[in-house]
């Protein structure tokens, strides 16, 4: 039996944390390497950063290599943002050297979500008769340039958050809602769900960032089938992750639930931990967003997820 606790957590003590493993991704945004300039490259053991073999030669992505290379003596292993086999490759090698409770740092404000997915599936096989604790890290952007339109060119289960293979009941589906409207109706339009719920983050990266999110999803959020839009907010996890628990809950256990986050980051991790722990919850990865830059506001979202196995 695996166990999952979320808990929200506070940066500045994840800077004087030691660490087994950190878990870094090299990429085009600016943000990539906000968050591990400001940890000490001393209080890692095995570092690993995996930089996108997609657009290499796009944005910031030359220099944020160099700062991997110079800072924490890493060059990034070249992955695509669709493989996480390598992902686990490593991470055996390093729980074969070790029998005690790992501690792991993962910064994912430019990761793409099957690589830190693959964390949490590994972290679950490794939890067996010990624990292992993941502190995961992002760095809040700010977006200076419109957001293209997401052209899907995939909708598939994550990996692990597979939810149930038939139909018991009614459908439900739950919608992270972000940017991009038109791509959010069309996957709505495939699942063909009875009942639909809807969250967005509130407050979130910006003061405008809750009334555009709003008016972008104002066909999904007016649609007769949609319930409830909660409003969720994007600095705890912790919080997300217990109303979204909640909002199914009277779906549970016959319902067929699939979680859909198209927003923010940490409403994406609060959606695959909760389909982790519910074996009848689906979490959708929705791919073909656009490239576009991100730089940091400064602002750090930590959340810690303990893994227990008997």
């Amino acid at each position: 039996m695996i166990s999952l606790r979320v808990l929200d957590a506070d940066f500045e003590v994840t800077c004087k944390t030691q660490y087994d493993i950190a878990i870094f991704a090299s990429g085009y945004e600016a943000r990539c390497i906000h968050t591990p300039g400001l940890i000490n490259p001393r209080m890692v053991t095995n570092p690993f950063v995996f930089g996108f073999t997609e657009e290499p030669h796009a944005g910031n992505r030359h220099k944020n290599d160099a700062f991997y290379l110079k800072r924490w003596n890493c060059k990034p292993i070249p992955l695509s943002g669709d493989d996480e086999k390598p992902i686990y490759e490593h991470l055996h090698g390093i729980m074969r050297a070790l029998d005690r409770p790992l501690h792991i740092i993962l910064d994912y404000s430019s990761m793409s979500r099957l690589w830190y997915t693959a964390v949490l599936n590994w972290a679950r096989f490794a939890a067996r008769g010990r624990e292992v604790i993941i502190d995961f890290v992002y760095a809040m952007g700010s977006y200076e340039e419109e957001t293209p339109p997401m052209v899907i060119r995939g909708m598939v289960p994550l990996p692990g958050c597979e939810g149930r293979a038939y139909r018991l009941r009614e459908s439900v589906a739950v919608f992270g809602l972000g940017f991009y409207g038109s791509a959010t109706l069309c996957v709505l339009d495939r699942l063909e769900a009875d009942t639909v719920y809807a969250f967005l983050a509130s407050p979130g990266s910006s003061e405008e960032y809750v009334a555009k999110t709003q008016e972008i999803n104002k066909e999904l959020i007016g649609n007769p089938k949609t319930k409830d839009v909660l409003e969720l907010p994007m600095a705890s996890i912790e919080s997300c992750y217990r109303h979204l628990a909640e909002t199914i809950a009277p779906h549970r256990p016959d319902g067929e639930i699939t979680l859909v986050p198209m927003g923010p980051k940490p409403h994406v991790l609060a959606s695959i931990l909760l389909a982790m722990r519910f074996p009848e919850v689906a979490c959708l990865r929705v791919s073909g967003a656009p490239a576009v830059d991100v730089k940091p506001t400064g602002d750090i979202v930590a959340t810690r997820v303990i893994v227990r196995g008997d």
